[in-house]
């Protein structure tokens, strides 16, 4: 009985995630709550696999410790519950017991994500359009989807993207559908305009492309180096005039949003307001280097660090997750976060080098692309902190090493 409520909870989580997040915590709740029934009854706690426990148990002991000395310990304690998160990971690793069970759920991940991308279409197409005028005081001038933030909809759309990027190109036999759940998935991500999800969507299929053709890699990075040269450079007077255009539709609030990721010093670009905020973190971290000053500590103390623009004041967060994690926890929860990564893509390495076979090869690359596009999108915004993100992220990345393989790596150590 515990075993088929996992099951259901499993799928439920993996069709809900683009939908709701209520609904997936619910699921991961009662799923959670099967998985230690079932250890306690059956005494096998020995038995489950661990993976990234180590790196994961040292970072909750630094945001234990952040918290301890934090400026206002009542007000940033509450923000411990997000720890609870990463324990999406284990109980997919342990309870995603075969590879078709693990394959169902990474399908059934792609079509919501397709599904809540066709939504997506139909919030925009209800408002405006893409070529007709497009009411920029609309609620859906940004696209928000099945999500209450349009930031928070793109990360999810980026990360099942990967995932789908993945599959299509190394599963074999192929499924060639998922170009159409791509296409949709990717165009709708690009109306949310949402500069960070494209630029770690970007990183993210660049790494793939590391790893099934290096000439495709080396062409794309020449690509993108020529772009910047000539945007930066030659072209530069000519790409601002064709982007900074007059009008409201949607092509030109695109064209709009890509011209500012080059306009680095222009007067149309957030850039100078994220270099203000992390000045500000960085005066913060300097104060408190060692274990931060807490979670959400900035509402209490952006007052002592005054700057011109109030941004500070206004947004009360440093929109980069390294910063971000820098001022409340301090080196020693940055270090512990960055080390979970490093733990993760030498273990993803060495779980891909130990396989029998390549078949499961597709799910390793769209795991880890989906973890750099996470980390390269980071830069730019905070979405650590965004559940409904971390919450995916984890059970994406917890895929390569459930399933029926999993067996050949609990005893080796690594």
């Amino acid at each position: 009985m515990l075993d088929k409520i996992n099951i259901v909870a499993l799928f439920v989580f993996a069709g809900a995630t683009m939908f709701s997040i209520s609904i997936a915590q619910i699921a991961a709740g009662i799923g959670g709550v099967a998985w230690f029934c079932k250890m306690q009854l059956t005494k096998s706690w020995k038995e489950q696999s661990w993976f990234l426990g180590f790196p994961v148990v040292f970072y909750l002991l630094a945001c234990l410790v952040s918290v301890a000395n934090a400026h206002d310990t009542n007000y940033s304690y509450p923000e411990l519950k997000k720890i609870l998160e990463w324990l999406i990971f284990f109980w997919v690793v342990n309870c995603v017991s075969d590879n078709k069970t693990r394959d169902l759920l990474s399908t059934l991940l792609i079509i919501s994500a397709t599904f809540a991308s066709i939504y997506g279409f139909y919030e925009l197409f209800n408002i405006s359009g893409i070529i007709s005028e497009w009411d920029t005081n609309a609620p859906g001038y940004r696209i928000e989807g099945t999500m209450s933030v349009y930031m928070t909809f793109a990360g999810l759309l980026m990360i099942a993207g990967m995932v789908a990027i993945g599959k299509v190109l190394f599963k074999r036999p192929k499924e060639n559908w998922i170009w159409g759940a791509i296409i949709i998935i990717f165009a709708c991500m690009l109306l949310t305009l949402t500069r960070q999800a494209w630029f770690g969507s970007i990183m993210g299929v660049g790494f793939i492309c590391f790893v099934w053709e290096k000439k495709y890699f080396v062409a794309l990075v020449a690509i993108f180096a020529s772009l910047i040269f000539l945007a930066l450079g030659p072209m530069k007077s000519q790409l601002r005039s064709a982007l900074f255009t007059e009008g409201s539709t949607g092509i030109e609030a695109i064209k709009f949003r890509l011209g500012s990721m080059i306009d680095l010093s222009g007067e149309h670009n957030t850039f100078k307001m994220r270099l203000e905020l992390w000045k500000v973190g960085w005066e913060i971290t300097k104060d408190y280097p060692l274990t931060g000053c807490g979670f959400k500590c900035v509402d209490k103390i952006h007052s002592k660090y005054p700057e011109p623009t109030g941004i500070v004041a206004r947004l009360r967060g440093m929109h980069n997750n390294y910063i971000q994690l820098a001022v409340d926890t301090g080196i020693l929860g940055l270090s512990a976060w960055i080390g979970i990564w490093l733990c993760f893509f030498r273990l993803l390495y060495m779980h891909e080098k130990m396989r029998h076979d390549s078949s499961s090869k597709w799910l390793s690359c769209g795991s880890a692309s989906a973890v750099v596009a996470f980390l390269f999108a980071g830069f730019f915004e905070s979405n650590l902190y965004d559940s409904e993100v971390v919450m995916l992220l984890y059970f994406v990345m917890a895929l390569p090493f459930a399933g029926s393989d999993k067996k050949y790596f609990l005893t080796r150590k690594y």
